[in-house]
């Protein structure tokens, strides 16, 4: 029997603070077998994380994770064994990339109406060479001594209905939907809480061609991780999970420590090869 998986891990290259190479080698580590790097909005990562599944011996599948705002909710899709060299994706997440950096300046901005007041540069200079989100401002207003930590960064400024807060652009469903199928890849939503509860939008989403759902998650305690496995069974979807991993020091889990069998890999794959056929 094959060792579990970790399909849900962020690199430097979105928000999260270290390689996809070190995420590959920490999973080695852990004893998993198998990895996604599923960086927001990017799929810069992909091609060093392949690199490292081959030196460490870790199977890595293409991943990515796209949010959405759909009737009035905030929902997330990951997008797995996709074509990393997709034209119209590549061209989709540039122009996502591009958006978040000028909501990054957006952000900066309220927060000097705020009285605070830190640098773009200094948001760029975390970021690296990822694509700007908030927790890289937060990392700003941390190291700063502004807040006390990453969940307070949010908690006062920049979390949703905060001074600071700025709306993320998103892609329509239906889009993020076409593009992750048109790659070949296979959509899943991402730890969809309570809200697996919500019919209509499980309708809609299966309506669209999603895959999978996101089963083990630290979001989700014992008993919804019972409940949206039975959902998943019942409809004949895919099961997913892991960690959600971007920083040990406001992670709830580290690389493997929530993750998803095997058999996830197998479907995963057997679900591709279907996608790319129809």
């Amino acid at each position: 029997m094959e060792p579990p998986c970790d399909l849900h891990l962020h690199s430097y290259y979105s928000d999260g603070n270290l390689s996809p190479a070190a995420l590959v080698e920490r999973a080695r580590d852990a004893g998993l077998s198998a990895v996604s790097i599923t960086d927001h909005d990017t799929v810069s990562g992909q091609e060093e994380s392949r690199r490292a599944g081959r030196e460490y011996g870790v199977e890595v599948l293409s991943g990515i994770e796209f949010s959405v705002m759909e009737w009035g909710h905030q929902i997330h899709i990951l997008g797995y064994c996709y074509d990393t060299g997709d034209r119209r994706l590549g061209e989709r997440v540039r122009f996502l990339e591009e958006s978040r950096m000028a909501r990054a300046r957006a952000i900066v901005e309220r927060l000097a109406l705020c009285g605070i007041r830190i640098s773009f540069d200094e948001v760029r200079a975390v970021s690296g060479r990822g694509t700007m989100g908030r927790p890289h401002i937060a990392r700003v207003l941390l190291r700063r001594g502004i807040v006390g930590n990453i969940q307070d960064a949010f908690g006062r400024y920049i979390g949703t209905g905060r001074p600071a807060y700025v709306a993320k652009t998103v892609l329509p469903v239906e889009e993020v939907f076409r593009l992750i199928m048109d790659a070949g890849g296979v959509p899943v939503w991402a730890h969809p809480g309570a809200m697996i509860r919500k019919r209509s939008i499980l309708d809609t989403l299966c309506s669209l061609g999603v895959r999978g759902i996101e089963v083990w998650h630290p979001n989700h305690p014992e008993r919804l991780v019972e409940e949206i496995d039975r959902v998943a069974l019942k409809r004949g979807l895919i099961r997913t999970g892991g960690s959600d991993y971007h920083f040990t020091d406001a992670m709830k889990a580290d690389v493997g420590g929530i993750s998803a069998p095997y058999d996830s890999v197998i479907a995963l794959r057997k679900a591709a090869v279907a996608v790319r056929e129809s």
